[in-house]
């Protein structure tokens, strides 16, 4: 295997020279850098990861913890775009990605598995109940090391997280029923405690205060992301106000469901009660009924979280700020105008 010995030899420069061209030093000369570069490729040398990182304190492994405890993230039609604009930008910048999988997190907290691992920084995107901040999640983010959360506010010396912007996406969902005269509105929502899921709630209320539609707590459940659990509020809805014309949904997935429980429940969508959801995942569109939904721009997410991931780990001096990404109405069939009453 080619050492740093046989390029020095090469180029005629000494090991150390050669050492800081291979790793990047600016105090190299531009000439000498593209000579140990070229002598490095045509000897086929292959730097060792364990001697970059004794040269640069860094490993060049971003860290990234995926789902909830069964890791169900990989599932979730919403964080794949996200994550794989993530893996792009995180080789492009010559970082490999180490997906975290240990399930039990009572034994291996986040910030113990980030320093077992030894990465340079990482991002969390969190689904479900992980989503609620917690003692892990404050240990990690006054560890002062290198991260960024996707939906989990998180603010630190060296930690923020990015987020769509979930209150006005839900505003303007319920503004175009409102336009399209529905006063009747029922919002499936996700929990009762993740900052992005009271924030939609909150967003919702908005939209109905500035519509002249008074708030009615009946006309709110919780569906937790989940089908089953969206189809079971639809029901409870449905028992509570048979007058109901429309529901705004505070995922895709829990939209789908609302719409199937609705036609099973005998009421045609969008004719009798219109549907609108919140991502805009791949399905939405090709939906039987085409999903007008709040697009949330997931490549731009990913991006936006490594990019700052990345200026934080460059720069220890940065005081890294929240980000936010807007989103935008996406009108389709699932929603029309209210029913006229008779």
């Amino acid at each position: 295997m080619t050492s740093i010995k046989q390029i020095a030899k090469e180029v005629g420069a000494s090991v150390s020279t050669v050492s800081r061209a291979l790793n990047g030093y600016h105090d190299v000369n531009p000439k000498t850098r593209e000579k140990v570069i070229e002598a490095a490729r045509n000897l086929n040398y292959f730097p060792s990861s364990a001697a970059r990182s004794l040269v640069t304190k860094r490993t060049y492994m971003i860290g990234l913890f995926f789902g909830d405890n069964v890791n169900s993230g990989f599932e979730d039609p919403f964080f794949q775009k996200v994550l794989s604009a993530i893996r792009e930008l995180v080789g492009d910048a010559g970082y490999d990605l180490l997906v975290f999988t240990n399930k039990n997190k009572e034994r291996a907290t986040y910030t113990t598995l980030c320093r077992e691992r030894g990465v340079d920084g990482t991002i969390l995107i969190l689904t479900g109940r992980e989503k609620q901040v917690n003692s892990q999640l404050t240990d990690l983010q006054n560890s002062g090391i290198p991260c960024v959360a996707i939906d989990v506010p998180l603010e630190g010396d060296r930690c923020t997280y990015v987020e769509s912007d979930n209150f006005l996406g839900m505003k303007k969902a319920v503004s175009y029923l409102a336009g399209l005269g529905h006063r009747q509105i029922a919002f499936i929502g996700g929990d009762e405690v993740s900052k992005i899921s009271l924030d939609r709630l909150n967003g919702y209320r908005s939209g109905l205060n500035d519509a002249g539609i008074s708030y009615d707590p009946d006309l709110i459940e919780m569906g937790y992301y989940a089908k089953e659990y969206a189809e079971l509020a639809v029901k409870n809805i449905l028992k509570k106000n048979k007058k109901v014309t429309a529901f705004v949904c505070a995922s895709d997935v829990m939209a789908f469901a609302a719409i199937e429980t609705l036609q099973e429940e005998g009421c045609s969508v969008p004719g009798e009660a219109s549907v609108i959801g919140f991502d805009d995942v791949n399905e939405a569109a090709g939906y039987h009924i085409p999903l007008t939904t709040v697009k949330q721009n997931k490549e731009e997410i990913g991006r936006a979280a490594t990019e700052q991931l990345l200026k934080i780990i460059e720069d220890p001096a940065l005081s890294p700020s929240p980000i936010m990404i807007p989103c935008e109405l996406i009108v389709r069939q699932s929603a029309a105008e209210a029913p006229k009453k008779t």
